[in-house]
């Protein structure tokens, strides 16, 4: 059976987690997105990051070292279980270890970065009710990255993109992450 442990960046704060746009600075900071403290469930606001435009919004996220990422959960946008169509869509994802590519949030720029393999293309959108709903999908990675990003073409509907919760996960036992022991016998 395979296990995952979930990666943060060393921080929730706008050195490590950053956006092309956000909707409104007082409520809808990229970092929130990356935050377990704060809710899944009830208004959107401090809770989530919006953009302020529906279409090529770029969402990086530094998690201070190099790390190989297997897997990715995520909570698509809601609020209160409503306006779930401000959700992220169509997506690809980009690792790279180059502070310069994190930087930069131009949506046509990939200047030192890599494009990975995921499992799907399409962030699911959120189910029309005020609770969790978690999602998960894989990814082909071998490499260790420090920094990892999300291009998001599009959303479900609306003006703008969002998302509640994203989290990087390592697999367990892969990569020097922690293996499991075992008794060899002969």
């Amino acid at each position: 059976m395979t296990t995952y442990t979930l990666v943060y960046p060393p921080a929730h704060t706008t050195t490590y987690v950053k956006a092309t746009t956000t909707y409104d600075l007082t409520y809808f900071w990229p970092y929130f997105a990356t935050n377990p403290a704060l809710s899944l469930t009830g208004t959107s606001a401090n809770n989530t990051w919006a953009a302020s435009a529906a279409t090529n919004q770029r969402f990086h996220i530094d998690l201070g070292t190099p790390t190989i990422i297997r897997r990715v959960y995520y909570e698509n946008f809601h609020n209160a279980g409503l306006s779930t169509t401000g959700g992220s869509k169509n997506f690809t994802m980009w690792g790279s270890n180059e502070a310069t590519a994190f930087a930069e949030l131009t949506y046509g720029t990939d200047t030192n970065w890599t494009q990975l393999t995921t499992a799907v293309s399409l962030f699911d959108q959120h189910s029309a009710a005020d609770a969790a709903d978690p999602k998960y999908f894989l990814v082909t990675n071998t490499v260790a990255y420090r920094y990892y990003a999300f291009k998001i073409a599009d959303n479900y509907a609306g003006a703008y993109i969002g998302l509640r919760r994203i989290v990087l996960m390592t697999e367990d036992g892969y990569g020097g992450v922690s293996f499991i022991s075992r008794p060899i016998f002969f």
